[in-house]
This record gives structure tokens, sequence and C-alpha cells, in this order.
């Protein structure tokens, strides 16, 4: 049960946090769970509506991706937590990520929110440029123009964006989602950048949420990058949550898992519920 002292807690976060930016990522294995969706919306429109929080969503969809492309015979091919895209990848990329953002949007106006769905190509919010042959169309944000979702955001919708970028040349690129959310949370000035993925956070033995590391200065995480714990999965986010602390001037970044309201309790308890990086440990 909910006691006086942390409803006053959350009430002294809401306060706090009103009219911020937190830029929310996370994955497509959300669409494969409707309680999964059903929660982590009523998390984003609590968030938006009655704790007047700007949200902006980043999605991807690598799980459903990678589902798709074993129907089709396609061997997906990883490097360095990166996926490797030729032609037919990226035509497969292309439609599950369409296809995924229009159901969380259709999934958020449902429930009363405003949400309003955005690819990195629109108004050129993500220009990017290959990253190396190998991976073959994956891109590295160069440049990020918030314009478009600042706008949104200012009148009351949840912007919702899947991670193609384009190059010059206007080529579509497939983009790591956590390093999109990262630098968008950077352009955008955000207060927080939140990557909800499949584990609680960052733990010293994967299969043992009770070696969850509940913070992490700069320093500590730039270092536990080497650790042997650190999965391939798991480097792009620590990355990405370094990145927006460290060069972008965002308060703090969190990697929490799928669990109910994860979201509320990350944000409005003393304790929180997954990883925090800051550069210091508290908010």
């Amino acid at each position: 049960m909910v006691n006086d002292l942390e409803i006053r807690k959350a009430l002294e976060y809401a306060k706090r946090f009103r009219d911020k930016v937190f830029v929310i990522k996370f994955s497509g294995i959300v669409l494969v769970d409707q309680n999964v969706m059903d929660s982590l919306i009523s998390d984003l429109i609590t968030l938006n509506y009655d704790a007047g929080i700007r949200i902006v969503v980043v999605h991807g969809g690598s799980d459903i991706i990678s589902t798709i492309m074993d129907k089709f015979g396609l061997n997906p091919k990883f490097i360095n937590g990166l996926r490797v895209t030729d032609e037919e990848t990226r035509y497969i990329v292309q439609a599950v990520l369409s296809d995924a953002n229009q159901k969380i949007v259709w999934n958020i106006n449902k429930r009363g929110g405003k949400a309003v769905g955005l690819s990195g190509v629109s108004g050129n919010l993500f220009s990017a440029r290959r990253i190396q042959p190998d991976l073959g169309f994956v891109g590295r944000v160069e440049k990020v123009d918030g314009e478009l979702a600042r706008l949104f955001t200012q009148k009351g919708y949840i912007p919702v964006i899947y991670p193609m970028g384009s190059d010059e040349e206007g080529t579509l690129l497939n983009i790591n989602a956590d390093h999109c959310a990262s630098e968008l949370a950077c352009s955008l000035g955000a207060e927080k950048l939140i990557l909800i993925t499949n584990v609680r956070g960052i733990l010293r033995n994967r299969d043992d949420e009770s070696t969850l590391i509940p913070s992490l200065r700069l320093s500590e995480a730039k270092s536990i990058l080497n650790e042997s714990f650190i999965t391939a999965g798991m480097t792009p986010k620590i990355e990405a949550c370094i990145e927006a602390v460290e060069r972008g001037g965002v308060k703090s970044s969190h990697i929490i898992g799928l669990k109910k309201h994860a979201i509320l309790d990350e944000i409005f308890t003393e304790k929180g519920t997954g990883t925090m990086i800051t550069r210091k440990n508290k908010f």
C-alpha cells in the first residue's frame, strides 16, 4: 500500500518535472503483449496529461523484424549489436517499423491520448550517414532537427518516432533506436532519456534481478562497458545513456524493464526500478 510519504514524494517529482521533456524509447517487443502495451501507454498518458510532462517516444521493432526475416528465409546478422541491413532487409525494416508506429499511435489515441506518428525522415528529423560497408544500409545520426517534435509537444501531442533516417542522397538508412533517442534527447534539451528493455536494468547476472545496479556515475558507466556481463544488446543502450548525459546535458538517463507501471515507479519513487546514469547519483 502506498503511504503518505510516498504520495508526497511523487507529487514533488511531478511538480519538478512539469513542462520538462522526457524522451522514452522502447522496442517492438511491446507490440506482442497487449497487457504490456496497455500498461506502458497508461504511463505515457499519466506523464503527459496528468503530470504535464512533454513526452516524445522513439520505438524500434527488432524482435518483429527478425521474426519476419526468418519467415522469408533471411538470416538476421548483427555486428556489435547493430543489424546488418542489405537491400531486402531494409525493405522489411521500413515496413515493420511503419506498421508498428501506426499501432502504437492508434493505441495511444484509443486510450484518450493524442499521438502523431513520424519517421526519422519527417521534417529532416534524422540526417544520417552510413557507418561502415559491412553493415550495409545502417546509419549514424549526423544531425537532428527536433523542431517538428518540439512543435507537437507544445500542442499537447505525443510524437511517436521510428528510427529511419536519410543521407545526403536521400537513401533511407536503418538507425539504432537507442542512439536515435539519445541524439533526440540532446537536441530537445530533455530532462530525461528513458530506455525500456526486456531486462530490469543493468544486471551483473542477467538471470538474477537482485544483481541490479541501481545507479551509476558517468565514469562508472564508461568503465562497466568493458565488463564481461555486458551483452552486445546492452552496449548501445549504455553508450546512448552516456552520450545523452555527457554531451547533451540530459540530467539523467534510465534503463528500465517492462514490468507494470515501470516508468512511473522509476520517475516518481525514491528507489526507482531500474538503472539510472547521472553525473551524480541522484535526480
